[in-house]
């Protein structure tokens, strides 16, 4: 069983140190020195930790605006609802009315 186990673990292994491979041939940062592989993957980690924060943080109201637009009937803002599907606004929007 622990055979199975640590046979697994060594693919694993490989395929990760097979991946990195390819992420340093396909950046071409095989070529480049210790210092300069360590300034061009703390600029990747940045700029993808960026792009994912943006996205985490702006998509969603994006996302509720597009669906506020395209189904107007469903969000009423006169507050006199008759629908059970009305929804409110946000509460920061709310706030930024004031």
């Amino acid at each position: 069983m622990f055979h199975k186990l640590k046979d697994s673990f060594h693919r694993f292994i490989r395929y990760i140190k097979w991946l990195h491979m390819l992420y340093e041939l396909n950046t071409y940062l095989s070529m480049c020195e210790p210092w300069e592989k360590v300034f061009l993957n703390c600029l990747f980690a940045t700029t993808l930790g960026v792009i994912l924060y943006s996205t985490y943080v702006y998509i969603p109201g994006y996302i509720f605006t597009i669906v506020k637009y395209i189904t107007p009937a469903v969000y009423d803002s006169s507050g006199s609802s008759t629908s059970p599907l009305a929804l409110s606004e946000p509460l920061i929007a709310k706030e930024l009315e004031l």
